[in-house]
C-alpha cells in the first residue's frame, strides 16, 4: 500500500468526524442528519455506508435536523461513524499499519 494513503487513513479520527458534524450543525442547522453526514464524509473521507450504519445503530432518524441533535448525540454519532468505518473494508488498512 502507498504510505501516503495509509497516513490519510490514520488521520481520520472520531474527533475529526465530530468536528465536521459540529461545523455542519452550526452552519446548516436545518439540514437533515443524513445530508450532514454525507457532507462530513466528503470532507473527512469516510464512506457513506459507515454513516448509515451508525445512524441505524443509534436509532437516529435520517430526516431529523442536525441542529436538533445535542452535543452528546453528535459525539456518539461521530464515534459510531468512526467505529463502523474501521470495521468496514477500510479498517483492514488500519490493521495493516498496526501490524507493519
Amino acid at each position: 500500500m502507498d504510505r501516503t494513503y495509509l497516513r490519510f487513513v490514520n488521520g481520520l479520527s472520531a474527533e475529526r468526524i465530530v468536528s465536521e458534524l459540529q461545523k455542519a450543525q452550526h452552519l446548516w442547522p436545518h439540514q437533515a442528519v443524513s445530508e450532514a453526514i454525507k457532507r462530513a464524509g466528503t470532507s473527512s473521507g469516510f464512506c457513506p455506508e459507515a454513516g448509515r450504519r451508525a445512524m441505524d445503530a443509534l436509532q437516529i432518524d435520517a430526516s431529523r435536523q442536525i441542529g436538533r441533535l445535542r452535543r452528546c448525540e453528535l459525539a456518539q454519532l461521530g464515534r459510531a461513524i468512526h467505529r463502523h468505518w474501521l470495521l468496514s473494508g477500510n479498517g483492514l488498512a488500519g490493521q495493516a499499519v498496526k501490524a507493519g
